[in-house]
């Protein structure tokens, strides 16, 4: 009878992310990707957790004035309402530049305006107005991560992550992959496809790592979102047992995620 061994991983971590307690760890980029993938599964709990909306929506959002400012202030020439209905239609914007511009502006309106924005990061509407247009790329790094703060806020609000107190509902996770476990080696070991049903851990997600988890969601964060997985099953996984730390050189990590769903309780 043949002996099948576990394939020795072959291919490194590729992205960088920032999990629990600042802890930096690279992911793979086939983790990374497949948790972009189940964002488009309806039914996995996952929908409306991504800052991008379709251009369909944005249609509905903006109106076609709208968009066609986002096109102005790309400097392009203003779409003609053909040309916006072929958008919509094609479920795309053919300019990454347009398309950037649009999602800003249709974010910023969810918001409540320049004004609101404005006050809840606290910068001039100046400030926000040429954010929003694309002339400043970035806002300032205080002021950045208020406005991806309040964002994500008020994606998981329109997701029903939290609850009408402002609480979060807990993430129970379901997770299908290629995993491997590395215990300081720098190679470790394909144990094939798996599912993790994170509900049965010793301890599952706690309200503050579900709230984390949906944040980065919301934010597109996909490799945090992929670290705060990993380091739960490392730590509080039944079969990982043994693990005390988790980094690049040690616990259990994702070669690849084939699909995660949520249910959030």
């Amino acid at each position: 009878m043949a002996l099948h061994l576990p394939k020795p991983r072959t291919t490194k971590p590729a992205q960088q992310a920032v999990g629990l307690d600042g802890l930096k760890v690279s992911v793979a980029n086939a983790a990374t990707s497949g948790v972009e993938k189940s964002k488009q599964v309806k039914s996995g709990g996952l929908a409306g957790l991504t800052s991008k909306v379709s251009v369909k929506q944005l249609r509905q959002e903006l109106g076609n004035e709208g968009l066609r400012q986002a096109a102005i202030d790309a400097g392009r020439t203003p779409p003609s309402a053909r040309t916006l209905r072929r958008w919509a239609q094609q479920g795309r914007i053919p300019h990454p530049d347009v398309l950037e511009r649009a999602q800003r502006r249709a974010a910023i309106e969810r918001l409540g305006g320049i004004d609101a924005v404005a006050t809840k990061i606290g910068r001039s509407r100046s400030a926000v107005s040429r954010y929003r247009s694309g002339e400043t790329n970035e806002l300032r790094a205080d002021a950045s991560k208020k406005l991806r703060n309040v964002k994500a806020e008020d994606i998981m609000k329109r997701a029903g992550v939290l609850r009408p107190d402002g609480t979060p509902k807990k993430a129970v996770i379901r997770v299908k992959g290629g995993v491997m476990v590395r215990n300081g080696a720098d190679e470790g070991y394909d144990y094939r496809i798996r599912t993790l049903d994170f509900a049965n851990s010793d301890t599952p997600f706690t309200s503050d790592e579900s709230r984390e988890l949906a944040a980065a969601l919301a934010n597109d964060d996909h490799a945090r979102v992929v670290a705060l997985l990993e380091r739960h099953a490392t730590l509080d996984y039944p079969e990982n047992k043994g693990f005390d730390t988790y980094s690049d050189q040690f616990g259990f990590h994702f070669d690849h995620i084939d699909s995660v769903h949520i249910d959030w309780i």
